[in-house]
């Protein structure tokens, strides 16, 4: 059974959307449709949604924290010898790596963009056990939500799907991202923890520890709204190519992760993103989004003649902005 439902606090401006889902590997047609109807309305409304009863226990997400703890605590020579280098996104990202906006952005990163990919099991016994498992969890998860999207945009059961075939292998560029944000003893003028951006995929997946910081944009840029934390949760957020595919109708989320007032803890969190296999060409769908009690919009084909990129060649665009410095 799966529910949506909206808490709103408006003192600590916290926005919680809530959908229990669960991981079935062969949901029914009626399930399917239902979760595809309120996960269509919350991404088209607000970009986000928060599901719970996903089927990913949350000791699997604390075992993945402390491997990536362990991780940042080697030698920078050590850590050195895991680190990204283009243009593969797999590997170690050290702070001050990634810019995102004018301020210095403080995390350590592992990215995970396949099986058997070099890690730091040596150094951290239990490391590659603690992503093979989540990776293949969320995985799962997130194919039955490419399932509920195809449907909730009026497209075959596998449209999606059968853009997404090679998750987690050649040809597909979805990542798995342990994120680690130090603490520090008080805040610091021009720093922060992330830079306000949109994620570059289809969807992404996240799953946060208490700590909070995540802030979202309002649809219509006017002011950010902390979104509230609830334990075991993952958010799903739309990413630019699926806002592509859909001509706006589901927004790319735009959001930041902001200092604490109190920052003498460190923030963890995990982001599967969710990638459609490289040679995909990109192009907006003729359909419309209908939302009950809700003026629908026509998804139409743009005016303005732009070029076709492929999915690898949206994400090294990107990728190149992001490392620029």
């Amino acid at each position: 059974m799966y529910i949506l439902s909206i808490s709103s606090t408006q003192e600590n401006t916290q926005l919680l959307w809530e959908s229990t889902v669960c991981t079935e590997r062969c949901p029914q047609k009626g399930v399917v449709r239902q979760v595809a109807s309120k996960l269509v309305r919350a991404l088209s409304q607000k970009g986000l949604a928060l599901l719970v009863n996903h089927g990913i226990p949350e000791c699997k997400m604390k075992a993945a924290y402390r491997a990536l703890d362990a991780f940042c605590e080697l030698p920078d020579e050590t850590r050195a010898k895991y680190e990204r280098v283009s243009p593969d996104n797999h590997g170690y990202v050290k702070p001050g790596t990634e810019k995102f906006s004018e301020e210095m952005e403080l995390r350590h990163a592992f990215n995970i963009t396949g099986r058997d990919r070099i890690l730091p099991e040596d150094e951290v016994h239990g490391f590659r056990s603690a992503v093979d498992e989540l990776t293949r969890d969320f995985k799962q998860l997130a194919t039955l939500l490419l399932t509920a999207l195809s449907v909730g945009l009026e497209q075959s059961h596998d449209f999606l799907l059968s853009k997404h075939a090679h998750i987690f292998d050649s040809g597909n560029e979805s990542t798995l991202r342990l994120l680690y944000y130090p603490p520090l003893g008080a805040p610091v003028q021009g720093l922060t923890r992330c830079g306000a951006h949109c994620d570059y995929g289809t969807f992404t997946l996240l799953a946060q520890d208490c700590e909070g910081g995540l802030e979202i944009q309002t649809p219509c840029g006017e002011r950010w709204v902390r979104v509230g934390h609830l334990p075991g949760a993952i958010l799903v957020n739309t990413g630019e190519l699926l806002a592509v595919w859909t001509n706006g109708q589901l927004p790319a989320l735009r959001h930041r992760v902001v200092m604490p007032e109190h920052c003498g803890r460190g923030r963890h969190s995990i982001a599967f993103f969710v990638h459609p296999d490289d040679n995909i060409p990109i192009e907006p769908l003729d359909t419309k989004i209908t939302i009950a009690n809700q003026e629908t919009t026509p998804c139409r084909l743009q005016k303005k003649k732009r070029s076709v990129l492929t999915a690898y060649q949206h994400l090294q665009r990107r990728f190149r902005e992001t490392y620029a410095s």
